[in-house]
């Protein structure tokens, strides 16, 4: 949750998406709705990737059969949640999650996901669990708590492993390639924060005794609250009392200070409350799961974060910041990431990273709102601000993000001003603004904060004014919406299942006006996994052939058994960036016969193949990308 930099927003353009694999069974409902009225449904499921069903194509939805129930829960109004994830083999297809809602009586309403009919495996599982582990170790060193997942990734049909490793303030997350262990992907999983201050006020704490001691344990034990001694140890030792008077405290509120244990003990409790009280979930995992909490990490920490099981959180440097387990908007905001961690898990980068921190806003802020509807925190008010009491001079706006005017704090009203960065593992935290901006708009009302007169200014859709849905209904849409998502949505994704989930209501006008005020509307590009830029085959039958044009960053190899050796490749269509991408031709023995790059206008044939095995590779670079090849039929020689 830590404040990016600020950086000036930069136009983009609206994701590509492309139907990734051909045409399978699994659905019974029709690609098109039956009437406006009755059904809506968004995205292309019959070709594989994101969609949203309601209505009648809701209904006529069968589930799949190579998912496998993950998880199911309670909705309000008395229906059912249920979470499944598509499997080939022993494979958990990346972004293959559908979540089917339905009512009180057991009818299907809504269905939210993606799937990918007709998956095949393209490689071998040759590296071992123990093998990928040992890849992503090199990278980071062997410290920590490992754990992996067999994956396959729907854009090029290729087994990996994910390799997870659990440390205090890092969950590094590698993707291995399980044929040849080259690592796809790495990036940490952390979800840093950040929050208000101590306040000074008093609470009355649920402890528990042990002896003479009082422990930060709350009596059923579903809260737990330690000291790091100001070192990055995890959990640390947990916070005792002589007298259960929590009242010791050192200048800047250093270890063991008790203020900041208080409040972060407290606020967990409150956190609890709120989802048991508003949505009927048993903790973060639906299921009881203990929420654990750590304070003075490190030594002037001006930061709190998620790290997949625990919240942490440190002192401040007193001059920037606070402690920051002093505001009930922080602490309910980690511990929704662990609340996304058991639901839709999205992936923390770029577009679903930014859905994954403004979910943790959304329920941050309601959580607030709650609270002081019980007269839980009365020495704060709830707001649309994040970390409002934290933040020292000299900041000139109050806390890192304001739901109600993002651009207060440099970030992303609309989405045409979406920022585009490496950094913040691809801006999470500014354009987390948008959604923002979306749901502060669908509970209060109103236009975007953009088109009021001000520094900041711009015109797309100020033409639209937002109906207020209220706090209660906005949170219960978003909510069941944002836990359903999968793990690869983007903004698309979220605003079609808000829709959906709010479809035949009265919520449903200003569900969708909140999304198009922020600019993203229906027929939005949903959030299907990019397509690949090449798919080779090993087993490869004539013809075969690349994507045209074929994508950036390619490598890709087709390999054809023509029974005998003598035998050569004809190419009707040779075309490639002109020495920058390449197609090649190898023997059985891996040895390069011919190397082709550029326009072959009339097209080519290969050298000589003297083994009964031969194989076309496709690399490209990533800049321009051209037609690339076709291999129509094979010649004796």
């Amino acid at each position: 949750m830590k404040r990016p930099a600020n950086q000036r927003p930069a136009v983009v353009a609206v994701l590509a998406a492309a139907a990734l694999i051909a045409a399978g069974g699994g659905f019974t409902a029709s690609a098109q709705p039956s009437s406006p009225a009755a059904s809506t449904s968004t995205g292309s499921f019959a070709r594989g990737g994101s969609f949203t069903l309601t209505g009648a194509d809701a209904r006529a939805f069968a589930v799949p059969k190579d998912v496998v129930k993950v998880w199911s829960a309670k909705v309000a109004g008395g229906g059912t949640q249920t979470r499944y994830q598509q499997q080939v083999g022993a494979a958990k297809v990346l972004g293959g999650q559908l979540t089917v809602l339905t009512d009180k009586a057991g009818k299907t309403t809504t269905v939210i996901g993606a799937y990918f009919p007709g998956l095949k495996v393209k490689n071998s599982a040759a590296v071992t669990v123990a093998g990928a582990r040992g890849v992503a170790a090199k990278r980071i060193g062997s410290t920590g708590k490992w754990s992996s997942s067999l994956r396959i990734d729907p854009r090029d049909g290729r087994l990996f492993h994910e390799v997870v490793n659990q440390r205090a303030d890092h969950r590094w997350v590698h993707w291995v390639d399980a044929a040849s262990g080259a690592v796809k992907k790495q990036y940490d999983a952390v979800a840093h924060g950040d929050g208000t201050g101590v306040k000074g006020d008093t609470k009355t704490l649920d402890t528990t005794r042990i002896g003479s001691t009082y422990f930060l344990r709350s009596s059923d034990s579903r809260q737990e609250t330690y000291d790091a001694g100001n070192t990055a140890t995890q959990p640390g030792t947990i916070m005792t009392d002589a007298d259960d008077h929590w009242n010791f405290n050192l200048p800047k509120w250093r270890s063991p200070s008790q203020a900041p244990g208080v409040d972060a003990h407290y606020y967990a409790n409150v956190t609890d409350d709120f989802y048991l009280g508003t949505f009927g979930r048993n903790s973060l995992d639906n299921n009881g799961m203990r929420m654990i909490s750590t304070v003075h990490y490190a030594n002037r920490y001006c930061n709190a974060f998620w790290n997949g099981e625990q919240v942490t959180y440190g002192d401040g440097d007193g001059k920037t910041c606070l402690p920051l387990s002093g505001g009930l908007d922080v602490v309910a905001h980690e511990l929704t990431h662990g609340v996304t961690e058991f639901t839709s898990n999205l992936i923390y980068e770029n577009e679903s990273g930014a859905l994954n921190e403004s979910f943790s806003d959304m329920m941050g802020n309601t959580t607030e709102y709650y609270a002081a509807a019980r007269g839980l925190d009365p020495a704060a008010a709830p707001d649309w601000l994040i970390g409002e009491d934290i933040i020292l001079s000299p900041d000139t706006a109050p806390g890192f993000r304001n739901m109600g005017d993002p651009q207060e704090d440099a970030d992303p009203d609309h989405y045409s001003e979406y920022i585009v960065t490496t950094a913040d593992s691809g801006g999470v935290h500014s354009n987390s603004g948008i959604p923002n901006h979306a749901y502060y708009l669908a509970v209060n009302g109103g236009k975007n904060a953009g088109c009021d007169p001000g520094p900041h200014q711009h015109t797309l859709d100020c033409g639209v004014t937002v109906p207020a849905l209220g706090l209660a209904t906005a949170a219960q849409v978003f909510y069941t919406a944002f836990t359903s998502l999968t793990e690869y949505a983007n903004m698309c994704d979220a605003r079609n299942a808000t829709v959906a989930v709010a479809a035949g209501t009265t919520a449903e006008a200003g569900t969708t006006a909140a999304w198009d005020a922020v600019g993203i509307h229906s027929g939005c590009t949903p959030g299907v996994p990019p397509p690949p830029p090449c798919v080779g085959d090993a087993t490869a039958e004539i013809p075969f052939e690349s994507p045209h044009p074929y994508g950036n960053n390619a490598d890709c190899t087709w390999t054809y058994n023509n029974g005998t050796a003598g035998f050569a490749f004809h190419f009707s269509l040779l075309d490639t960036e002109e020495d920058f991408d390449y197609v090649y031709v190898l023997d059985g023995n891996g040895n390069t016969l011919a190397t082709y790059t550029g326009l072959h206008r009339r097209g080519a044939t290969s050298p000589c193949i003297t083994t009964p095995t031969g194989s076309v590779r496709l690399t490209s670079d990533g800049g321009v990308v051209a037609q690339g090849f076709i291999v129509d039929a094979v010649v004796p020689c």
